[in-house]
């Protein structure tokens, strides 16, 4: 007969390789749970129904749906289109300014969206044809839109955030404040990375356009809309005139009444479609929140966190060493599991750590939250990788493979952000 440790370490192992061989998150972690639950017996079967509903019931996770939607809207209509311009002239006279441009448009669009894989999309559509011109390989042009993507849950507003706050009972406002400066940092981390390779590739020295005061003051006036986005949900926080979670019902009033009846970009036709389809994504979100919450629930009664986080701290490593660690154990977690199932289920363990370091939990959260952003184009699962591809016709790995330089460039920018904790608490 197995122990109760080596059933668990069995279902663990089942569940890793299920994840690898690529099923559904949400049914390896509920049937994960499922199979612990039944095989320790430390806890009453109810919690697989009542877990879940508990998860989803959150106030503060209405603002996902929302978000999702907003990134829709703007990317459907002509404020994308606009922030994109923006970054060009704002970047376009460097060498491999085009390739900073669609940084640059990445950064501004995270500020409307809150969602990486629309960042991705969104700008990738727009810029991918244009570095294409302008003698950029095909999967690198992919690369630096993915790359790019990444700014999407870092720049307020952020779903990420939301979901750390609910997590950890941080005030999401002030998370949203914390992320502005890492943006910006890790924006222009990837903007090195790319001149650098552009120098060495030989790509972009034709793109250049001659820097222009008045062309900038036009194309920032352009995308008035995008940048007036971000200030009144950050001003509508902070003055009290909503909550974090009614500001995503704000930027979607705000976004629609743009695009509708300003720039006339989407048809009231149109509007059905991005609600289904923002819904056909909230749809495939909500149960792995569910399942995740689940599935940390169980570690909990299982200890396993407690284990973890005892060992880590008996290990003495100091600040930095524990810090780094942490990194690494995150940046793993991040190339298999998708980001919000990673804080659902990682959180219980590191919070006790970041407390007996003295750490602030909101520089914890925007370091951890920027940390798991590397996932998001590091194999097996690398969503914006996958968004890439979509939009550019380049298989998945061929992306992958051009895009080391500016993973690099965003382990760099998180190194920074770990121990240079007045990026993040600027405002206090």
């Amino acid at each position: 007969m197995f122990s109760d440790t080596a059933c668990v370490s069995l279902i663990a192992m089942l569940m890793v390789i299920h994840l690898i061989i690529g099923a559904p998150l949400f049914l390896v972690l509920g049937l994960g749970s499922l199979a612990m639950v039944v095989t320790v017996g430390v806890y009453s079967i109810e919690i697989i129904g009542q877990v879940p509903f508990t998860a989803i019931d959150n106030w503060a996770l209405l603002a996902m749906p929302l978000f999702i939607l907003t990134g829709d809207i703007i990317s459907s209509g002509r404020v994308a289109r606009a922030l994109t311009d923006l970054g060009e002239s704002l970047l376009g006279w460097m060498y491999g300014g085009l390739g900073m441009s669609t940084i640059g448009g990445c950064f501004f669009f995270a500020g409307t969206s809150g969602s990486n894989s629309a960042d991705t999309a969104a700008i990738g559509k727009i810029m991918i044809p244009s570095l294409l011109e302008k003698g950029y390989e095909r999967p690198y042009a992919a690369a630096l839109s993915a790359a790019g993507g990444c700014l999407g849950i870092i720049v307020p507003p952020s779903l990420i955030f939301i979901i750390y706050g609910v997590v950890t009972s941080t005030s999401v406002g002030d998370l949203f404040l914390a992320g502005i400066f890492p943006g910006v940092l890790m924006a222009l981390c990837l903007c090195v990375a790319n001149y650098i390779s552009c120098r060495y590739m030989k790509w972009g020295a034709q793109s250049k356009t001659p820097f222009s005061g008045s062309k900038l003051a036009k194309k920032a006036w352009a995308a008035r809309y995008g940048l007036l986005a971000p200030a009144i949900i950050l001003g509508g926080i902070y003055s009290g005139i909503f909550t974090p979670t009614e500001s995503a019902a704000v930027a979607v009033a705000y976004c629609l009444i743009v695009e509708i009846f300003i720039t006339r970009a989407v048809r009231w036709s149109e509007v059905p479609r991005l609600f289904f389809r923002s819904g056909i994504i909230t749809g495939l979100i909500g149960p792995i929140i569910a399942f995740s919450i689940l599935f940390g629930e169980v570690m909990s009664v299982l200890r396993v966190p407690d284990a973890i986080a005892q060992y880590m701290i008996s290990a003495h490593m100091g600040m930095v060493g524990t810090m780094l660690m942490i990194m690494l154990l995150l940046i793993v977690f991040g190339c298999f599991m998708e980001t919000m199932a990673s804080i659902i289920i990682l959180m219980p363990i590191l919070m006790p750590i970041a407390h007996s370091m003295g750490v602030d939990m909101v520089h914890f959260g925007v370091f951890v939250v920027c940390t798991l952003t590397i996932g998001y184009i590091t194999p097996p699962v690398g969503i914006n990788l996958f968004a890439a591809s979509a939009v550019s016709g380049v298989p998945y790995l061929k992306i992958a493979a051009r895009i080391w330089p500016l993973c690099l460039a965003l382990v760099a920018a998180v190194i920074i952000i770990a121990f240079l904790p007045g990026l993040s608490l600027w405002f206090r």
